[in-house]
């Protein structure tokens, strides 16, 4: 049974319906398989979204222990520096 990938995100700009799909995709993709490592889970959204037109796309994480051993991460995608 794949680990539950569990994060809680804030995309900036919310209201930009294609990148958000970009985003749910991309997250998708990069954790399809259970991904117990977010940060490289974000890295690899971080490049999705880059590859699929967004390239000052970025994936900020922030968690702290607590959120580390319960494996849940914050994400924080922005479309443009």
């Amino acid at each position: 049974m794949p680990t539950l990938v569990r994060t809680k995100t804030r995309i900036m700009p919310w209201d930009d319906p294609a990148f958000v799909r970009a985003f749910e995709q991309a997250r998708a993709i990069a954790t399809e398989d259970g991904v117990s490592d977010l940060p490289l889970a974000a890295a690899e959204v971080q490049r999705l979204l880059r590859e699929a037109g967004y390239p000052h796309a970025r994936v900020e994480v922030d968690r702290t222990v607590a959120e580390a051993l319960d494996q849940v991460a914050h994400w924080v995608v922005t479309r443009d520096e």
